[in-house]
């Protein structure tokens, strides 16, 4: 049974909690006064043989070998579990860098079986590059597996995009030969701020290769795989991103009121800006989704080309109110689909019937619809809008007319900051009726 175990404090030092070695109760809580973590594991397995010291000094460090009493080592090994043992020996060995010849003592010509090697001691030497790729494979990972059956949600999309990441980035500054036991924070610190200066990655991309490594090590770590967690202290980049941008009214009144190329791409668009709806969720739109009678669209579902039809992003279902008029449009639309049933695609692909179209169809309708209306592509990124900013347009002409709640309730978002966060845009009602309070107290103030 351990004897003790070691735990950090908020200021980086290393608590010392002692055992009874019968019942595994904890017996006492003391600072080693050390933040390096062998120099802690010593001191620990001093005071057991030893026992704590009554006074408290203001410095832990090792004293000299001429002044720091003698330790029973035997009486020490003795007491170690054969996880501790391997342990200690390697962290001794990173702290005082021992190489791999073997450790043998003075009566090796009589014992048919020296000491190992303290390299061999040490735990599995693990190659970054290829643990990271495989830890990302959707069908091969074991985290993935475990977390799945957990009931945990994890998207084929997001594992490909972070096995992306271990491929371009990481596999290739570091090399296929690299072990994650070589890794440490100063290193790795230098390889994020290489892809965010030499490379030109934007902050949020660099975050995402910390996350791509920092979940797949940590993994190891937890699984006491390693001794050590060389990702544990590395810190994220700011975004500096830009606000998303919305259409204003009068641009979303011209988009409407525009004979667009493609009238699936213009469903998709009122879709969007009505009620809404996010570019999977309108992939993910089936026939026995669609509600006449009760004017009701019943979002289930998302769809994307990597995992196909599954929930919706937070797994909650809700139903939208639309008009008779859109009811009607849809119904025909997913009629014209050959394979047309209860389960079929209303935005069915014409090439597959059987899916529908990407999300990333009409984001491409939404742009060309743009440019028709005057606004150049130069002229959209610099406003940063997107597809997904009718969602945002949705958010912010609901929220000046009905509360948070309501809001919050046709989005399907499962918090109010997160409405907030979406309906935080400008529209021309509010600054007409912001323009009427200004003129209204002018005119107050000049005739008082």
């Amino acid at each position: 049974m351990r004897q003790f175990y070691l735990f950090k404090n908020k200021s980086g030092y290393f608590n010392v909690v002692l055992l009874d070695p019968v019942s595994g109760f904890k017996c006492s809580t003391k600072s080693t006064h050390t933040k390096d973590k062998v120099e802690a594991t010593m001191i620990a397995t001093s005071w057991i043989q030893n026992g704590q010291p009554e006074a408290r000094s203001n410095s832990r460090k090792f004293n000299s070998a001429s002044s720091s009493p003698s330790l029973n080592l035997k009486s020490i090994v003795e007491r170690l579990s054969e996880n501790d043992a391997r342990l200690l020996v390697s962290m001794i060995s990173e702290k005082f860098n021992f190489s791999a010849t073997p450790c043998i003592s003075s009566n090796s010509s009589s014992n048919p079986n020296p000491i190992q090697n303290v390299s061999e001691t040490k735990e599995p030497r693990i190659k970054l590059a290829e643990y990271l790729i495989n830890f990302w494979d959707y069908d091969k990972s074991e985290f993935i597996q475990r977390y799945l059956a957990k009931g945990k949600k994890l998207s084929r999309t997001h594992t490909e995009s972070m096995k992306g990441l271990a491929k371009n980035y990481w596999l290739t500054y570091f090399g296929e030969d690299k072990c994650v036991q070589d890794l440490n924070q100063e290193e790795l610190e230098e390889f994020f701020f290489y892809l965010y200066s030499e490379r030109g990655l934007k902050g949020s991309t660099v975050n995402h290769a910390i996350t791509c490594g920092s979940r797949a090590i940590g993994y190891l770590f937890d699984k006491h795989k390693i001794s050590v967690n060389p990702m544990a202290g590395v810190e994220r980049y700011g975004t500096n991103g830009l606000k998303r941008g919305i259409p204003t009214e009068s641009e979303v009144r011209e988009l409407i009121n525009l004979e667009w190329k493609n009238q699936a791409g213009k469903l998709a668009f009122e879709l969007a800006a009505y009620c809404g709806l996010r570019a999977g969720e309108i992939s993910g739109l089936r026939v026995c989704d669609i509600d006449l009678d009760g004017e009701i669209l019943h979002v289930r579902h998302s769809w994307n080309e990597m995992d196909g039809l599954k929930t919706t992003k937070n797994t909650d279902e809700r139903d939208v109110p639309i008009t008779n008029e859109i009811a009607l449009r849809l119904k025909e639309l997913a009629q014209n689909n050959p394979l047309y049933c209860d389960t079929s695609y209303i935005f069915f692909s014409p090439v597959k019937p059987e899916q529908p179209y990407w999300p990333s169809y009409y984001q491409d309708r939404f742009y060309e619809a743009m440019a028709e209306i005057g606004i150049s592509e130069e002229v959209r990124k610099e406003r940063n809008i997107v597809f997904h900013s009718l969602r945002h347009f949705c958010a912010t002409l609901l929220s000046q007319r009905t509360d948070i709640k309501t809001v919050q309730s046709i989005l399907g978002h499962r918090s109010e900051k997160m409405s907030i966060h979406y309906s935080d845009h400008e529209t021309q009602e509010k600054l007409n009726n912001m323009r009427n309070i200004l003129q209204s107290a002018w005119n107050d103030c000049l005739t008082a």
